[in-house]
């Protein structure tokens, strides 16, 4: 299957009656002390897949945890799957000054009693759209901010340099 776009935003796709999935696969270490940023993909590409390609974006996290039998191998705690625009709207986060990253707050395990199966396209694009305007008019005055300060430094003759809050 030709993949469409410029850029991906998935693991893997494939096409069931017409309809185009793509897969992002996460594997969740269970570890506490393991960290996990949540990583998704860009605003932009997230929105075009969705919206223009009508594309169902689905996560697919696997739970595991170091096995208790075997040196250097990991026992799966859990597999869930679920659609992106299905997810609650507090499990979306955007960060970036540049491009805009989507993260996920939460793995799919720990909201899944919560998720809106139901919930619709247009809903979704409610939803995350005043989060993405909200992100980039924040990361906008930062942006503002941070020419002000490289401004003033030039204007100092190079003499100390501090972004300005």
């Amino acid at each position: 299957m030709e993949i469409p776009g410029r850029r991906t935003i998935f693991d893997f796709a494939c096409k069931v009656d017409g309809v185009l999935f793509g897969f992002d696969v996460k594997t969740k270490d269970l570890d506490t002390t393991s960290y996990s940023d949540g990583g998704v993909c860009a605003v932009g590409n997230l929105l075009k897949y969705m919206a223009n390609d009508k594309g169902i974006f689905v996560i697919v996290e696997f739970g595991h945890n170091k096995s208790g039998t075997k040196n250097e191998s990991r026992d799966i705690e859990y597999i869930r799957i679920a659609p992106f625009h299905t997810l609650p709207s507090n499990t979306y986060r955007i960060e970036n000054l540049g491009t805009g990253q989507v993260r996920l707050n939460y793995t799919l395990n720990q909201v899944w009693d919560e998720i809106e199966w139901e919930r619709s396209y247009p809903e979704f694009f409610d939803i995350f759209c005043e989060l993405a305007v909200t992100h980039y008019k924040r990361v906008k005055s930062d942006a503002d901010k941070r020419i002000q300060s490289i401004v003033e430094f030039k204007q100092n003759n190079y003499q100390h340099f501090k972004f300005g809050r």
